[in-house]
């Protein structure tokens, strides 16, 4: 038996003292019988992080480094994606994609992040510091589909374990944001093996 104050156990409830009873159950309950197993936890997060690294960093500023950006920012994107070929800056299909992704609000960003990488929120230092699953520098890549017959009939894939999206030959930027909204509009997360 735990004592929640000093002798407790030697204190009978009376109506007198069932509100201080209440309320020292209630701090025990939720802080009290968990206390060795955050101790725990508060030795290997600075054992990780470090705590001299918490000293100068605000509530949000922890929340970002753990959570990631809750801000896209599309120019970052744009500069740190890489394109394999045919696929270019230039590329018509590619110019289509950002136009359309220029035209998400931030919820609709954050489905097309998460569509394309397995997160909806970019890490604290932006699109350059994108990791893949096995925590290896891996830019965002946009690849043109094998498939060419049909490409109108396609929605993008995604391989989520490497940051690439595979965006079919669209015809037009129509037929393309078309895809991408549906993709967007209804979660559809990408899942792909190489």
């Amino acid at each position: 038996m735990k004592d929640l104050k000093e002798n407790g156990s030697r204190i009978a409830v009376t109506n007198a003292n069932k509100v201080e009873y209440a309320n020292l159950r209630a701090q025990w309950m939720a802080y009290g019988a968990v206390m060795p197993q955050m101790e725990q936890l508060k030795a290997g997060f600075y054992e990780v992080v470090g705590r001299a690294n918490l000293r100068d960093i605000n509530s949000a500023e922890l929340e970002e480094l753990i959570n990631g950006k809750p801000v896209i920012n599309l120019k970052d994107w744009m500069v740190n994606t890489v394109y394999t070929e045919p696929y270019g800056k230039k590329h018509p299909v590619v110019q289509w994609f950002w136009k359309a992704l220029a035209t998400y609000n931030q919820t609709q960003l954050s489905h097309m992040v998460l569509f394309a990488t397995g997160t909806s929120r970019i890490p604290a230092g932006g699109f350059v510091a994108l990791e893949s699953n096995r925590g290896e520098h891996r830019k965002f890549t946009i690849q043109a589909s094998d498939f060419t017959a049909k490409s109108d009939l396609q929605l993008p894939t995604a391989h989520t374990c490497f940051n690439r999206i595979t965006l079919p030959m669209y015809g037009s930027y129509e037929v393309l944001k078309k895809n991408l909204d549906y993709v967007v509009n209804n979660e559809i997360l990408g899942f792909g093996i190489d």
